[in-house]
């Protein structure tokens, strides 16, 4: 073991680590696709809110589309919760490190996640009242939540980097690093957010299926728009991704470019996947969520298989003990499928035509 990296925590793993990093993936998966709906989708609204002042369909959309937004900042702060703990019972002597590191600037996130919470709220309520301002409060709120996947990028990119946390715990007061600002970093960041305007605007196109029955005009524009948000998104996507592969240390760029095989297919079908979801989307938005959520699933695998790769010198999970809680993990099991089926419920009579909030046929 390295003995600048911390030791394991002594305590046996409560499941195999197969079945650890399918749940973290499954869960992270979830929590990723509401973190780019929202992410993207307070981008859309807050240019929306600034267009509103002087074109009335903006207007609309800003008013009807503030709506959805306190319920995705919810869920995804509820569904980024089990990805955390996995990601803290796999890594923990790595991210419990890092997270001290940057103490400051990690613990802020609760603070800046709750102003985020109420300038949404705030938005949502009183638009009327706010008037020309409203737009000031979505970009504080914007800002606020680029700031909070800014410092989550960063931290989760030192957690790869085990060599770098003697040396940066010498360079200053432990807490006060802001993490690190190198060309490999701010391509994921960049990554991330050009993938959160796609999806918002394939969200956005959704949810204006909702609004076909009391405003039809609204509706189709709103889906015209939130596509061409889609289109332009995945568009520069296949760019940034390029930089973003290019900025990998040279064994994994490799890796992903053919010398491992299951990396390569995988990143291979999660671009076809990609290219057709653009391809059906004016046609049919259920093939395109389906096809952008098996691309953002893919993804999630490919960012797993890549960590794996950047801490292999380091660690490997495979030699930490392992003792199974397996009634503790049929209870999370349940809980996760039941809560799932209730968001899926929700959503399927949200978005029926016949839908009680829509009024009368």
């Amino acid at each position: 073991m390295n003995p600048v990296i911390p030791s394991p925590v002594p305590i046996p793993l409560p499941a195999p680590p197969w079945l650890i990093h399918l749940l973290q993936l499954l869960t992270f998966v979830f929590h990723l696709l509401l973190m780019n709906l929202l992410v993207g989708g307070a981008v859309i609204l807050t240019l929306s809110s600034y267009l509103g002042r002087t074109d009335a369909r903006h207007r609309e959309l800003a008013r009807r589309a503030a709506g959805p937004l306190p319920s995705v900042v919810a869920f995804t702060i509820t569904l980024g919760v089990a990805p955390l703990l996995f990601l803290q019972l796999v890594y923990g002597q790595l991210f419990y490190t890092t997270s001290a590191l940057m103490a400051w600037s990690w613990l802020a996130i609760v603070l800046l996640l709750m102003l985020a919470y109420y300038g949404i709220y705030w938005f949502h309520m009183q638009q009327e009242e706010l008037g020309p301002r409203g737009v000031w409060v979505m970009l504080g709120v914007t800002v606020l939540l680029l700031h909070v996947m800014k410092t989550f990028t960063q931290n989760l990119t030192l957690v790869e980097r085990p060599q770098a946390f003697y040396p940066t715990f010498l360079a200053g007061p432990v807490g006060n690093y802001l993490g690190p600002h190198d060309a490999f970093t701010f391509a994921r960041l960049t990554h991330f957010f050009v993938a959160a305007l796609a999806v918002a605007g394939l969200g956005l196109a959704v949810l204006s299926r909702s609004w076909r029955r009391d405003s039809p005009e609204i509706a189709l524009w709103a889906r015209d728009y939130g596509l061409r948000w889609f289109f332009a998104g995945t568009g520069v996507q296949f760019v940034v991704g390029l930089w973003f592969l290019f900025s990998q240390p040279e064994p994994i760029r490799l890796a992903l470019m053919g010398s491992d095989k299951l990396a390569t297919s995988l990143l291979v079908i999660a671009i076809a996947l990609a290219v057709l979801s653009m391809m059906v989307a004016r046609k049919g938005l259920a093939a395109a969520v389906m096809g952008i959520f098996g691309t953002i699933a893919l993804m999630a695998v490919i960012r797993h298989l890549v960590r794996l790769a950047h801490l292999r010198p380091y660690f490997d999970i495979h030699s930490l003990p392992v003792e199974g809680q397996w009634v503790v993990f049929v209870i999370f099991a349940v809980l996760l499928v039941a809560g799932l089926g209730t968001v899926g419920w929700m959503l399927f009579h949200f978005f029926r035509p016949t839908s009680a909030h829509r009024g009368p046929a």
